[in-house]
């Protein structure tokens, strides 16, 4: 059963940034040795998804539909996928049973996010060799292949980004855009939050962007 639904990416934006929030708060309550800064991007995968529980329904490490049939063990995965309350997404990779739910959220009707994260300094006074290599590769190769999955209708990248203020955020979001750009990579109006973070190792700001991808039908 499809079900029409419309992500408001301004609003899924506030979230992921109200988890940041609220996971920094935690971490000066209990006056943390270290900050969001040593997590990996796993660990945000399960801070995110934690919090978007709240108001969707939320699917990880679900396989790309259009890979179906390769072997299980050659299909893509997303980061996370997102369906209406109530409405828990449709699987293709487990055969139906009288104990699903009534109203499944089929893949085209489901938000995929893919998610990376980009940390500017490793540790106090030494930047992250990876960092801008971050934003030219990986990060691009994410929104390709959301793009050119046909059967999906809604996408967006996430990008959680770690960097010393708002001046060089900017600068380098440019940038980025301009490598979308020069790959041919099509994405649409980017949304950004910024959660202010105690600067523990260089990073005085952990902000959110995100992008929703141009589908090519």
């Amino acid at each position: 059963m499809n079900i029409a639904v419309l992500y408001d990416l301004s609003t899924i934006t506030d979230h992921l940034a109200e988890s940041l929030q609220l996971a920094e708060d935690a971490l000066r309550l209990e006056q943390a040795v270290y900050g969001l800064d040593s997590m990996d991007e796993l660990s945000f995968h399960t801070v995110l998804a934690t919090h978007l529980s709240t108001h969707h329904e939320v699917a990880r490490e679900v396989h790309y539909p259009s890979t179906a049939s390769a072997k299980r063990s050659h299909r893509l995965r997303c980061d996370l996928v997102l369906a209406p309350k109530g409405s828990p997404l449709k699987r293709d990779t487990a055969e139906p049973t009288l104990f699903d739910p009534a109203c499944q959220c089929s893949p085209s009707d489901a938000l995929w996010l893919e998610i990376k994260v980009a940390y500017q300094f490793r540790e106090p006074g030494v930047r992250h060799t990876g960092y801008s290599p971050q934003w030219r590769s990986a990060v691009v190769e994410d929104l390709r292949k959301m793009e050119q999955d046909t059967l999906i209708h809604e996408a967006a990248l996430v990008l959680i980004v770690f960097n010393e203020s708002a001046q060089i955020l900017e600068k380098d979001l440019d940038l980025f855009e301009t490598v979308l750009a020069q790959k041919e990579v099509l994405a649409g109006f980017r949304q950004v939050r910024g959660v202010p973070i105690l600067d523990r190792i260089g990073h005085s700001l952990c902000t959110v962007a995100l992008w929703p991808t141009i589908q090519r039908q």
